[in-house]
Parts: structure tokens; C-alpha cells; sequence
């Protein structure tokens, strides 16, 4: 007959409880259950704590030994059945099942990666991140290391000393984790974006079979900004006035050039200022496969860019680093007089060397970079032509990414709208006439 006892075999204030299964008189088996309590306060006859006030969690910790002397019969009774060993090593791993113990550890030599959320990350980017796949042929780049890196980093920050283990990071740490981020004056979509690697790291953890809380799966969410504001985008007569733009310098006279390709194409820069050539262009329509999305795009030639192809003998303007690229357009709009006073967000250098996004109004030039090309595309030709068609020139599989890409103010909408009455009204009195 399986019989199954508690004692306290030291007389140090900090004592293991141990336990004792005895099965015939082959099987005598005694294991630590690293619960630890002070003898005085030990019932050996009950074995258990005594109801005395000195132990605060004294019925937690008796209703545990409680529930473990009948998991460790249910388990033995049903492994007995199957054949299986009935050892030192089968107690064990009893106990750690038990006890909900990390798979890593032995004698409380714990893998930390296997415990903590942000040890689990380090050790993934160190290991693992290199050789995972985002798609079929594709790895996960530098760049995408480096930003769940600084999420690493910034949840270090977070949690301070009180480290945030695996089995407790749900929605409530995360909401806090948002906050955090949001004090921090990190814009909105910084803060979704961060939220998805931490989250990222999760599915990770539970892919590896490492015990993780399952509540890291509810939904987040994020202060939005106090201030809304659209990123800008430079309207057809601001894109005259920089290709107009008498420009003596040659290097930035490329510039230029290649900023108005990027306005009239559409293209990423990644696409237009690294990658496309003459050989993507046939019959007066350029034919690319995209870098970030794989997708074949075919867009005709502007008339501005077959002048510029024109200027440079059916060659296209030399290439510059996208950083370069990026610090002369602001120039250049700057040279065009592009300098309304506009509502936009600028990432600024703080004292403490961090860089954090400020929203207040700016010299429009002071807020163009290079994403504003796609962006001003989109936006230009928004309700002049077809939906689909702008969606199939840009790579857009669905309507919603198009929208995004529309930047287009309210004040902006109204006037549009008052124009198309006005044509309207104007077609409805010649009709008359």
C-alpha cells in the first residue's frame, strides 16, 4: 500500500519540507519540496503548519501539501497502471510538474531564459533570431533585430528590479507596459509597434514549450495622442515648384530629380533610389518587382519623369544613400519656398540622448522625408482615378492600405467637395441655357 507523509528533517528557521512515498517495502522515497518554513511552527503529528499568526500564508501553504498528497497518488495510480518506473527521478518530476517548475531547472540552477520574459528575449535574438524565417526565403533582417533589441531594452527599463517572468506577463502587464511607453512620449503607433514584439517574443516562448501565461493574447490598448495630426504630403502645385526649382549644383540637381521620380511613381525608396534602372523600362511604362513586398507593379511614365530622362540622354539621375537622400529633399523643399507652417510630428534629440517624437507646427520642409513620395502619390491621385488603379500601380492589395496613404485633411475634403458642386452646378445651368 503507497503511502504518502510530510516532515521537517533540519531545525534551522529556514527548513525544507520534505516528502516521504513509501510503496511495499522495495520503494522508500524522500524528496525535497523546497517549501520552505521554520520547524517551531511545524505540526509533525498533522504534518503541517500549525494556525499560529507568526506564518501569514500558513493555509496556503497547507492546502497546497493537501492538494499535492492527492495529485501524487492520482499520478502514481495511473502510472503503476501503464508499466511505467516508479523511481527517485518519476518523484521528481512529479513534484516539478506540481509545482508548475521551469523545464531547465535542477537544484534551483535555473535557465533564467527559460523564467523571465526579458532573459527569454535576449537569449532568442542571440540564438535564434539569425535563423528565423519570415517567409519561405527570407530571414529576419538586422534591422528588424535592432528594433526588438531596443523593445528588450525598453521593457528593462519597465520593469526595473521586480524582473517580469514568462507565467505572469498577461494584458494587465502589457496595458502597464503601454503607459510606460506612452509617459515616455512615444507616438501611438511607436508604442502598437513595440507592443507587437513583446507579444512577438510570447508566441516565441509557447512555440518552444516553455510555460508561459496565456493572457499575453488579450487585447491591449493604446492611449491614443493628444494631438492628431496627419503626415503631410506635398500637393501637384508644390511638386512644380520643386521640379521648376533652378537648381546650379549638379549632385543636388540629381537629388531633385530623383525626388520627383519618387513623387510620380510611387515607388518606395527602397525601390526607386536603390534599385531601379533603365531596364525596368519599356514603352514608356516602368515594370518592378518590389524589394519589401515582392509585387510586380507596372506604372507609366510621368511627363516630368520622361522630361528628366529626356534631359539626362534616356539615362536616370545618379544615386545617393537614402540618409543623404533624405537630409537634401528637406533642402530642396526648403530652396521651393515649401515652408507653411504645418502640424506634424519630428523626431527631436533629448538631453539624455534618447530621440523622442514632438507634435507641435513646423516649416513644412522640416517634416519631408522620403516615405513622403508614396505618400503624396496616393494622395494626389485619391478620387481622380479609380480606386483599383492606384491600388494596382502601388502594390496595394487592399483598399484599407490605400486609405492610410491618403493624407488629405478634412479642410481639404470640403474644398474638394465645394468644387465638385460648383462643376456641378456650372454643367446643370448650361443645361438650362
Amino acid at each position: 500500500m503507497a503511502t504518502l507523509k510530510f516532515l521537517i528533517r533540519g531545525k534551522t528557521p529556514l527548513s525544507p519540507i520534505y516528502v516521504r512515498f513509501i510503496h511495499t517495502r522495495t520503494l522508500d522515497i524522500s524528496m525535497k519540496t523546497n517549501i520552505i518554513v521554520n520547524p517551531k511552527f511545524w505540526d509533525q503529528k498533522k504534518e503541517q503548519l500549525k494556525n499560529v499568526l507568526e506564518v501569514k500564508n500558513r493555509n496556503e501553504i497547507n492546502l497546497k501539501l493537501q492538494e499535492l498528497k492527492l495529485f501524487i497518488q492520482n499520478e502514481f495510480n495511473y502510472d503503476y497502471i501503464q508499466g511505467e518506473i516508479i523511481d527517485r527521478s518519476w518523484l521528481q518530476t512529479k513534484l516539478n510538474t506540481f509545482f508548475n517548475r521551469p523545464a531547465g531547472e535542477t537544484v534551483f540552477k535555473l535557465k533564467e531564459e527559460e523564467v523571465y520574459f526579458t532573459s527569454f528575449a535576449t537569449w532568442w535574438l542571440d540564438n535564434k533570431a539569425p535563423l528565423h524565417k519570415v517567409s519561405s526565403s527570407k530571414y529576419m533582417s538586422s534591422k528588424t533585430i535592432m528594433h526588438h533589441r531596443r523593445l528588450k531594452d525598453m521593457f528593462v527599463e519597465f520593469e526595473g528590479r521586480e524582473r517580469v517572468k514568462l507565467s505572469e506577463i498577461n494584458g494587465d502587464i502589457l496595458d502597464k507596459f503601454s503607459q510606460f511607453l506612452s509617459s515616455k512620449n512615444y507616438a501611438e503607433e511607436t508604442v502598437r509597434r513595440h507592443l507587437n514584439r513583446a507579444k512577438f517574443f510570447c508566441l516565441r516562448a509557447e512555440e518552444l514549450n516553455i510555460p508561459i501565461n496565456k493572457g499575453f493574447k488579450e487585447r491591449v490598448f493604446v492611449e491614443k495622442e493628444t494631438i492628431e495630426y496627419k503626415s503631410p504630403y506635398l500637393s501637384v502645385e508644390e511638386i512644380n515648384k520643386i521640379y521648376n526649382l533652378d537648381i546650379a549644383d549638379q549632385d543636388l540637381d540629381a537629388i531633385r530629380d530623383n525626388f520627383i521620380i519618387g513623387l510620380w511613381t510611387g515607388l518606395r525608396v527602397s525601390d526607386f533610389l536603390n534599385r531601379l534602372s533603365t531596364d525596368n523600362i519599356k514603352d514608356g511604362i516602368i515594370l518592378i518587382k518590389t524589394l519589401k513586398t515582392k509585387h510586380n507593379v507596372a506604372i507609366p511614365l510621368h511627363p516630368q519623369v520622361k522630361s528628366i530622362l529626356d534631359k539626362r540622354f534616356g539615362f536616370l539621375p545618379p544615386k545617393c544613400s537614402d540618409q543623404h537622400f533624405n537630409r537634401e529633399i528637406k533642402n530642396i523643399c526648403k530652396l521651393a519656398k515649401i515652408n507653411s507652417q504645418t502640424l506634424g510630428g519630428k523626431v527631436v534629440v533629448q538631453k539624455d540622448k534618447s530621440k523622442r517624437k514632438e507634435v507641435k507646427h513646423y516649416p513644412k520642409y522640416e517634416l519631408v522625408s522620403s516615405h513622403i513620395c508614396r505618400r503624396s502619390f496616393a494622395t494626389n491621385h485619391f478620387g481622380k482615378v479609380p480606386n483599383k488603379v492606384i491600388m494596382d500601380v502601388c502594390g496595394w492589395k487592399s483598399e484599407k492600405q490605400m486609405l492610410d496613404y491618403n493624407k488629405q485633411t478634412n479642410i481639404e475634403s470640403a474644398i474638394a467637395l465645394a468644387e465638385y458642386w460648383e462643376k456641378e452646378m456650372k454643367k446643370l445651368e448650361q443645361q438650362i441655357a
